[in-house]
């Protein structure tokens, strides 16, 4: 059986404020290529479909019109888990309009699916977290662990412990299988090789001794595509870059080839990157001017740090931010000298004082613009 493997889509995000719909719409319609060009018997996505519990209906318009394209109208089977972005009852909230489009979509941990016709997959067999499907008269277990909290299995888990009891889920989970089948199971969970209890975005680890045997294991959460060889497990990461520290590798979706018997071939394919984020110094203002010019047509986001001895009027400001594409300018101002010291201000008449007290915070002089408006405003401008 083949599978194509994505997750963490984050549908609704925006990079200070602005919007990644438009960059969204092309990895789906890149996700549809790949699937027509590759064939997948299944779609598997391991969770953060949304960015929010409370997505927009912007969002959530994009989710629904995914879901057809992708499973090329009912051809390809797609099975969803939420991740700790997602509302699980929310996500779900479609899954009467998309099963005859052969899609099962999970909004909790244990959750028993009817049995039935979904599309051209058929769950021949259902119990807590896992199925039996038969699609195109081949047959697969798969284990669905949505996002593991406290409050979604409604228990407490004891220090140092969380490791273990997620692999004892896992472990009686596919014990349900009891015919020799390939087994998968798709998790959101913070998985690691180190040994120490650590924490991730309020997720606690799970390490990759305490996973189990089967012939894959498809994982959501960690942004950066990765693989643990010795488990069969692998994180897809997300479809765009959504942080700048996102820029240093290549985004991902896998194709799986499941032949039972452990025996998994897992392949990768690089997405396209639609619209990179990149990070740009300037030694002075005149020269953030000149590179917001020159990087106005270049499709790209932009974070513009400006090394700088005085202050960005707000004329330069809407100069450099004609580029619609600079996401923030981040100012780094140069003083000279460090005033540290503390400053009587009673020796002193106003003017001084506020010359005194302007360096002392910035180590800069203010400009004569921000002068005058300070003479203007207590009436020592003459």
């Amino acid at each position: 059986m083949r599978i194509l493997h994505t997750s963490d889509w984050h549908f609704g995000k925006k990079l200070e404020g602005m919007k990644r719909i438009e960059e969204q719409e092309k990895f789906i319609n890149n996700l549809k290529d790949i699937v027509q060009g590759e064939e997948p018997d299944l779609i598997l996505i391991a969770g953060d479909i949304f960015d929010t519990p409370n997505p927009s209906a912007e969002a959530e318009t994009l989710f629904f019109e995914s879901l057809k394209k992708i499973s090329l109208n009912g051809k390809v089977g797609i099975i969803i888990i939420p991740g700790n972005h997602d509302n699980g009852e929310r996500l779900a909230a479609v899954k009467s309009l998309v099963k005859d489009i052969g899609v099962i979509i999970y909004k909790r941990p244990y959750e028993i699916k009817k049995l039935g016709k979904y599309g051209n997959m058929e769950i021949l067999e259902s119990y807590e977290g896992g199925i039996l499907l038969n699609i195109k008269k081949e047959k697969i277990f798969l284990y669905s662990l949505p996002y593991p909290s406290e409050t979604a299995l409604n228990e407490t888990f004891e220090e140092g412990k969380y490791s273990e009891r997620i692999g004892e889920i896992l472990r009686e989970g596919i014990k349900n299988n009891k015919t020799n089948i390939p087994t998968v199971i798709m998790g959101h969970l913070f998985v690691t090789k180190e040994d120490k209890d650590i924490e991730l975005g309020g997720s606690m680890a799970v390490k990759v001794r305490d996973l189990p045997d089967v012939d894959y294991i498809a994982l959501g959460h960690i942004h950066k595509p990765m693989k643990f060889n010795s488990k069969r497990a692998c994180y897809s990461g997300s479809p765009i870059e959504y942080r700048s520290t996102e820029n240093s590798f290549l985004k991902k979706v896998f194709i799986v080839d499941i032949k039972g018997n452990l025996n998994t071939n897992i392949k990768e394919i690089i997405l396209e990157n639609y619209k990179p984020i990149r990070e740009y110094i300037s030694n002075s203002i005149e020269e953030a001017i000149e590179v917001s010019e020159k990087l106005k047509f270049r499709d790209e986001w932009i974070y513009l740090t400006i090394k700088t001895n005085t202050h960005l009027k707000s004329s330069e400001i809407r100069k450099i931010k004609e580029n619609k594409n600079i996401v923030e300018i981040i100012p780094i101002l140069l003083g000279e000298k460090s005033y540290n010291e503390e400053i009587d201000y009673s020796e002193i008449n106003i003017k001084e004082a506020f010359l005194e007290f302007y360096k002392s915070k910035d180590g800069i002089s203010p400009s004569k613009e921000v002068l005058n408006l300070f003479e203007k405003l207590v009436g020592d401008d003459k």
